[in-house]
């Protein structure tokens, strides 16, 4: 009975679990929400998301007067409330980041918050491991729009990479896929290093096969990506 009970617990968390894709889609058409969580292992994706998240919603121009980045164990519950419940300035939405939300004490103080947050502001909650059972993550699951960055399984990152290359405006070999993930492992952001460097080496060139990432991803664990490009 239990395990039933968890299996539906889980399958009601992943039904509302937000895809990359998704929130990538409603930033571009400036679908904000008040309330976000991110959470899990792959911090790069997550970085990504809130990176498009913040240039998105903030000009450049007025950025530096409404956009926060704090920390869960530098900043208390009444002070999150305080600055995501302040109108932006000369804007029409503010960006609070919470990292390491799971650090955060206290985080019952927050759930009059969650239920009514301020519709000015965009509040992201980064959190490794949220713990579902308690009531404020529970609550948050409820009213925020909640993204699950778990790491890729290894078969997974040949496809990630081709894609990400696509993205970016050429086309990878299959095998130059599974090259790289040999050199680098399941690492994104080591990958995307590569990456970066192989877009270098390349130049005009469409396509990037097997003998580029032999000659930049071997030769790249010895020279960063300055070294190289000088």
């Amino acid at each position: 009975l239990y395990g039933n009970r968890e299996s539906h617990r889980m399958a009601r968390t992943k039904e509302r679990t937000t895809s990359f894709e998704e929130l990538e889609q409603s930033f571009h058409e400036k679908k904000f929400k008040p309330l976000y969580l991110l959470y899990g292992e792959e911090d790069f994706l997550i970085d990504e998301a809130l990176e498009l998240l913040i240039r998105e919603v903030l000009d450049e121009s007025t950025r530096s007067f409404n956009l926060d980045i704090l920390y869960g164990s530098e900043v208390s519950p009444t002070d999150v409330v305080a600055i995501a419940s302040s109108f932006p300035m000369i804007a029409d939405r503010r960006v609070v980041v919470i990292r390491d939300f799971d650090k955060v004490s206290n985080k019952d103080v927050l759930l009059s918050y969650i239920v009514n947050p301020s519709p000015s502001t965009c509040l992201v909650l980064v959190s490794a491991r949220p713990d579902f059972r308690t009531k404020c993550f529970k609550m948050i699951r409820e009213n925020a729009v909640t993204a699950e960055f778990s790491q890729l399984y290894d078969n997974h990152i040949p496809s990630w990479i081709s894609k990400r290359v696509a993205k970016l405006g050429k086309q990878v070999a299959p095998e130059a896929c599974q090259i790289i993930q040999n050199y680098v492992g399941k690492s994104l952001r080591e990958i995307q290093n590569e990456i970066d460097k192989l877009f270098i080496y390349v130049g005009e060139k469409k396509l990037i096969d097997a003998d580029d990432v032999n000659n930049v991803v071997g030769m790249s664990r010895q020279y960063n990506i300055f070294e190289l490009q000088k």
